[in-house]
C-alpha cells in the first residue's frame, strides 16, 4: 500500500484589514469577529481529522487562525515560506488609492499578473518558489498523515500553480476566500490537488 501525505492549507479567517480592502502582504492586522467566526464553524468541519503536524505563517493572522484550529493539540510551528506575497509599497494601503496612484501596476497586479514587476517587495515568481520549497520540505519529512499549513490567499494560489502546470498568468483563476481549504496529496513524491478553496456556509 502507498503512503499518502494529505497537506490541508487553509487561508487564514478574514481580518480587520480585508473589511477596510488595504492590502496587508507581510504587514498584518487582527482577524474581525466575523474571521473568528469562520475560523470557529472550519474547526468544527475539521473535527473529524486529527492532524500530525501544524503550520503557519510568521504573520498573526494565521497564527491565530492556526492556535484556533488545533492549538489544544498541537504546537504551531511558524514558517516564513507561508508568508503572503510582500507587496512593497502598497502593504497597510487601500485598493482603491492604490488603483488611482499606481494604476499601470495595479492593472498588471491584477489582470496581466505575468507583466507584474514589484517596486519593492516580491514578484510572483519569487512566492512561487517559497511555496514549492516547504511543499518540498514536507514530503521529505512525512512519509504520511495529515498536515495543516495556514498561509494566504496569493500564496495559496501560488502553491498550486506549478503543480496544474499553469503560467503565472492563471493566478487569479482560483478563489481562494477566508477560511477557505485547499488540499494537497503527495504520493511517491508527486502532488496532487484534490481540492481548491473549499469553503463552508455562515450566516
Amino acid at each position: 500500500m502507498e503512503n499518502k501525505l494529505e497537506l490541508f492549507f487553509v487561508r487564514h479567517g478574514e481580518t480587520e484589514w480585508n473589511q477596510e480592502g488595504r492590502l496587508q502582504g507581510w504587514l498584518d492586522s487582527n482577524l474581525s469577529p466575523h474571521g473568528i467566526k469562520q475560523i470557529t464553524h472550519l474547526k468544527q468541519q475539521l473535527k473529524g481529522i486529527r492532524f500530525a503536524a501544524a503550520f503557519s505563517s510568521t504573520s498573526n493572522r494565521a497564527i491565530q487562525t492556526a492556535e484556533l484550529l488545533v492549538g489544544d493539540y498541537l504546537t504551531i510551528v511558524k514558517d516564513p515560506r507561508l508568508l503572503e506575497i510582500h507587496l512593497g509599497s502598497w502593504q497597510g494601503k487601500r485598493l482603491a488609492d492604490i488603483e488611482k496612484n499606481d494604476f499601470e501596476r495595479y492593472n498588471h497586479y491584477f489582470h496581466h499578473p505575468e507583466k507584474y514587476i514589484p517596486d519593492t517587495g516580491e514578484s510572483f515568481h519569487q512566492v512561487v518558489h517559497r511555496m514549492g520549497d516547504f511543499l518540498e520540505s514536507c514530503a521529505n519529512a512525512f512519509d504520511s498523515g495529515k498536515i495543516l499549513a495556514v498561509s494566504h490567499g496569493v500564496a495559496i494560489r501560488a502553491l498550486i500553480l506549478p503543480i496544474l502546470r499553469l503560467p503565472i498568468k492563471n493566478i487569479w483563476d482560483f478563489e481562494i476566500e477566508g477560511a477557505s481549504v485547499t488540499k494537497v496529496t503527495i504520493t511517491n513524491k508527486t502532488p496532487i490537488i484534490e481540492y481548491i478553496g473549499k469553503t463552508i456556509s455562515i450566516e
